[in-house]
């Protein structure tokens, strides 16, 4: 995406505005460095708005279907990411930690006058990822490694005889 686009965090929660992206892995390199791959767009919308307690946040919506790797076997499978976060918006690091102590399954984030949408997203499709891509239990495909003249208790046995 050549036009990246770029938000005043405050000025867009006290305005309201909203920004819906689509975007392709192209516009996400550090996606590409965990090996996931897109199967089509991915969807994000983002939202500002401010609470009933007068607090500016942001709200992020992503929907996406990826194709990762199994760890286990080493095969694909299709992972979906529907996500949905609010982030509450805070002007210096002193209120940015208090919201954090008072209650701690918020999102924070301290006001930029420059975020960039797309890192942005980026960012929450990394945290979205599982730590380790596995299938369900059940669903691996196991390699088959040797061939049936093999005998699999003695999987070296071949090795002497092609010397």
């Amino acid at each position: 995406m050549n036009n990246r686009p770029i938000i005043d965090t405050l000025g867009f929660a006290q305005k309201t505005q909203s920004q819906d992206l689509q975007l392709k892995l192209v516009d996400l390199p550090r996606l590409t460095d965990v090996s996931a791959i897109v199967n089509d767009v991915i969807q994000a919308n983002i939202i500002g708005g401010i609470q009933h307690d007068g607090k500016s946040f942001i709200e992020l919506k992503i929907l996406s279907g990826l194709t990762l790797t199994c760890q286990r076997c080493i095969g694909l499978f299709d992972f979906q990411i529907n996500s949905h976060s609010r982030f509450i918006i805070t002007p210096t690091e002193d209120e940015l930690v208090e919201i954090s102590q008072e209650e701690q399954n918020i999102n924070t984030m301290l006001a930029e006058n420059e975020l960039d949408l797309i890192e942005f997203v980026e960012d929450e499709l990394l945290l979205a990822l599982p730590m380790v891509p596995l299938h369900k239990e059940g669903d691996c495909e196991i390699p088959q490694l040797l061939d049936e003249q093999s005998d699999s208790t003695k999987p070296l046995s071949g090795l002497r005889q092609s010397s």
